[in-house]
């Protein structure tokens, strides 16, 4: 009998000390943490974005986007003599520009090429050896290029002797002056005057008005 009630003294002592845990109630105990807050802290860390790796073949592509690209240079053409720079100016009864461009010598043809902001707008080219030339993509005889661009009256080979700063229409009334020659030439046809000295070409009919001037420009 004492050692049942020493007993329940003793269950009664250690009920009393330890602490009452009322549901819905926070702990004042600080070092007691809530399973919740565990599995945050300890049990599930904060995921960081992790980027996969890069391999060698992104990083060859990706300096080789970096690096500037070389335009290919343009190729000549193997049958050129030379080409020259020239302030081109041509009026005739199908167009007229005032614009630079170039003064392509082939081996068997003239090329005169006349460019405007950048952008091609004429692409003559005669031939030297045989009885054509073309417009850009439309070709005709020398005698039909005269008929429908500049005078019919003019001699076949016209344009390609001012081209070439030759003397025309068989040297008629030409003059020698100290860096060149003039010729003018009066019918009832053509009125024209023609001159050549160095780096220049002025031809000009007044009755057809037709003109072709070429100033050479330094490169």
């Amino acid at each position: 009998m004492k050692l049942y009630i020493v007993f329940t003294l003793m269950v009664l002592l250690l009920a009393g000390c330890a602490q009452k845990i009322v549901p819905g109630k926070a702990t004042h105990n600080k070092n007691v943490v809530s399973a919740q807050a565990y599995e945050q802290q300890v049990i599930q860390p904060e995921k960081k974005k992790v980027l996969p790796p890069v391999t060698k073949e992104q990083m060859i592509v990706e300096n080789v986007v970096d690096e500037p690209v070389a335009e290919e240079p343009v190729q000549k053409d193997a049958d050129m003599l030379y080409s020259e720079p020239y302030k081109i100016t041509l009026k005739t009864k199908k167009f007229a520009f005032s614009d630079t461009g170039f003064l392509n010598r082939y081996k068997d043809a003239i090329n005169l090429q006349v460019f405007t902001m950048g952008k091609l707008v004429l692409n003559l080219k005669l031939s030297l050896t045989e009885d054509d030339i073309c417009v850009d993509q439309l070709c005709n005889t020398k005698q039909g290029f005269n008929q429908t661009f500049l005078s019919g009256a003019y001699p076949d080979d016209l344009v390609a002797n001012v081209l070439q700063s030759k003397p025309i229409l068989r040297g008629k009334h030409l003059r020698k002056t100290t860096n060149g020659f003039m010729q003018k030439i009066m019918t009832d046809e053509y009125a024209i005057k023609y001159k050549i000295w160095p780096g220049n070409v002025y031809f000009k009919d007044t009755k057809n008005h037709i003109m072709i001037k070429l100033k050479k420009l330094p490169k």
